[in-house]
C-alpha cells in the first residue's frame, strides 16, 4: 500500500510480477499527481525483498540481508521487510538489531504475528549482544 504523497490517498500500485507489468494507476485517484516515480521505487523496492527471500531460503543470510536492506532503503513502510530484517539479523546473532528491527514491524503494523511471534520468543531469554 502506498499513499500519495501530495494529498495522503492510499493508492494501488503496479507491481512487476516475474517480468509483467502490473495494472496498477500511475496517478493519485484524488489529486491527480504522477506517481510513476514512486511506483517504480515501490517495485524496486519488492523486487529486491523477493531476491531477499529467495536468498534466506537458500540460507544465503548475508546476501539476503544486503537485499533487504537496499528494499528497506527504497522503501520503508513495509512491515515485511522489517520482520526479515530482524530474522536475518537475529540469525547472524545481532539481538538487539533483530528486536529493533521486529519493533520498526509492530509500529508498521501492530497486527504483525512475525514481528509479535519473535518478541516473544525473544523476550522468553535474556539475550546479551557480545
Amino acid at each position: 500500500m502506498l499513499k500519495c504523497p501530495v494529498c495522503g490517498a492510499v493508492c494501488h500500485p503496479s507491481i512487476s510480477i516475474e517480468g509483467q507489468e502490473g495494472q496498477g494507476e500511475l496517478s493519485c485517484r484524488r489529486c491527480k499527481v504522477n506517481l510513476s516515480e514512486l511506483i517504480h521505487v515501490h517495485d524496486q523496492a519488492i523486487w529486491y525483498h523477493r531476491q531477499a527471500l529467495d536468498l534466506y531460503q537458500q540460507g544465503d543470510y548475508l546476501a539476503a540481508q544486503v537485499n533487504n536492506n537496499q528494499a528497506i532503503a527504497l522503501y520503508s513502510r513495509y512491515a515485511e521487510f522489517h520482520t526479515l530484517a530482524g530474522k536475518l539479523s537475529a540469525l547472524q546473532g545481532n539481538f538487539s538489531q533483530a528486536i529493533a528491527a521486529w519493533l520498526k514491524a509492530l509500529e508498521i503494523d501492530p497486527q504483525n504475528e512475525i514481528a509479535t511471534c519473535c518478541l516473544q520468543i525473544v523476550g522468553q531469554f535474556k539475550i546479551i549482544d557480545p
